[in-house]
């Protein structure tokens, strides 16, 4: 959902300026925002794809590839070797510094079929520099958005719905498979208590685990793809301070042009389907807050509506199941209409909306372009909040 392509090569690649896009807000400020740790978190987000495009590199784009799901086309080529430290000068203008983190990975298959390790974002505690003022110290989880043809096709487009289960007998509801896979691995069909070693959920829980008790907030967040694992993570964390009898100062979720997680069945007698996991994630993040530029067309898909619209989404969209359906776990109004989930008066106001066309970025960057780019529009549309430039 996030499209980067970068001149192939094995060591680190550059990292492309964008031109900062131009954004008009929409809607009120829902109460709690917090409009400087949004742009923070934008800038997380900003180093979780940085972190990607540095050490990773695909092949070209195959224009009217006839080949279906072609791995050669915009498929992963090559992988630098590790570590993967992230980029982070940009957050510590902020007045932070990082003080320690630790680098997050998945298993994805390249151009040529086998199995890779690649970066998908990291975990990273941020300290004060000026300890004086009012910034204050956390633990964030950032992740990446789409990046390649894997992520697309095999992620993005598997809306076969999971279970979420933090235990055999405590299922919280169902979720978009694809995005569940990419976070907890295959094993357990959808259990959190069966952790593929080396999956996202596996290096949460050892995270979680070697904490111990902690004051410090926890903010977790993400851009697209990325914004889907900050939902599925942030409950997972929740679930884990639960599971270790400990807690952190508090937990909150900002996700940016993040697509529908919660996933259901639309058979009344399903009890696992969408609203018991948006109401159960309501319960356990309720800070939790979706941005969304109204002219992006990813944090539309996959679609609540029934039957869906024409030219639903930008992408080749997966097969049209009627069984299925998936919604926000906030302010979804679309899911909301069409009795998916009920309605938060609370929490439903929790999305920042606004509208950026980006017409100013031209073909130089992929990135940059299309009203999803993060560089482009999210982070310069939260920048301009927090400083009104």
């Amino acid at each position: 959902m996030s499209a980067t392509a970068y001149a192939s090569s094995t060591s680190k690649n550059p990292v492309l300026p964008c031109n900062p896009s131009t954004a008009s807000h929409v809607d009120p400020l829902p109460s709690g925002f917090d409009v400087k740790l949004g742009y923070l978190l934008g800038l997380c987000c900003n180093a979780a794809n940085n972190q990607y495009t540095t050490y990773v590199t695909t092949t070209d784009p195959i224009p009217n590839d006839p080949i279906p799901f072609d791995p050669k086309n915009w498929g992963i080529k090559t992988v630098a070797p590790k570590p993967w430290d992230p980029d982070f000068t940009e957050i510590t203008a902020q007045g932070y510094k990082a003080t320690t983190h630790v680098n997050l990975s998945v298993w994805e298959t390249n151009d040529t079929l086998n199995w890779v390790e690649i970066p998908a974002g990291f975990i990273v505690q941020l300290d004060p520099t000026d300890t004086t003022g009012t910034n204050k110290s956390m633990i964030v989880v950032a992740f990446h958005g789409t990046q390649n043809n894997y992520e697309l096709n095999a992620v993005d487009f598997d809306i076969t719905p999971a279970d979420f289960s933090i235990t055999k007998y405590e299922i919280l509801g169902s979720v978009h498979g694809g995005f569940f896979k990419q976070y907890a691995g295959y094993q357990g069909n959808g259990d959190l208590i069966y952790r593929t070693p080396g999956s996202l959920a596996q290096q949460i829980d050892d995270y979680i685990s070697s904490q111990g008790n902690t004051n410090l907030p926890v903010k977790v967040t993400g851009h697209s793809l990325g914004g889907a694992l900050a939902t599925l993570c942030a409950m997972d964390i929740a679930c884990l301070t639960k599971k270790y009898k400990f807690k952190f100062e508090s937990i909150s979720m900002y996700s940016l042009a993040g697509p529908r997680v919660g996933d259901a069945k639309t058979d009344p007698k399903d009890v696992k389907g969408v609203a018991a996991f948006v109401s159960n994630y309501q319960q356990y993040v309720p800070t939790s807050y979706r941005i969304v530029n109204t002219l992006d067309p990813v944090p539309n898909s996959p679609t609540a509506l029934f039957p869906p619209p024409q030219a639903a989404v930008q992408f080749p969209p997966p097969p049209y199941n009627p069984t299925n359906a998936c919604a926000h776990v906030l302010g979804d109004k679309e899911a909301i209409a069409v009795g998916i989930v009920n309605a938060n008066p609370r929490l439903d106001q929790n999305v920042v909306s606004f509208t950026d066309a980006n017409t100013v970025n031209d073909q130089s960057a992929q990135d940059c372009q299309s009203p999803h780019s993060c560089p482009a529009v999210y982070v310069p549309f939260l920048k301009k909040l927090a400083t009104g430039q």
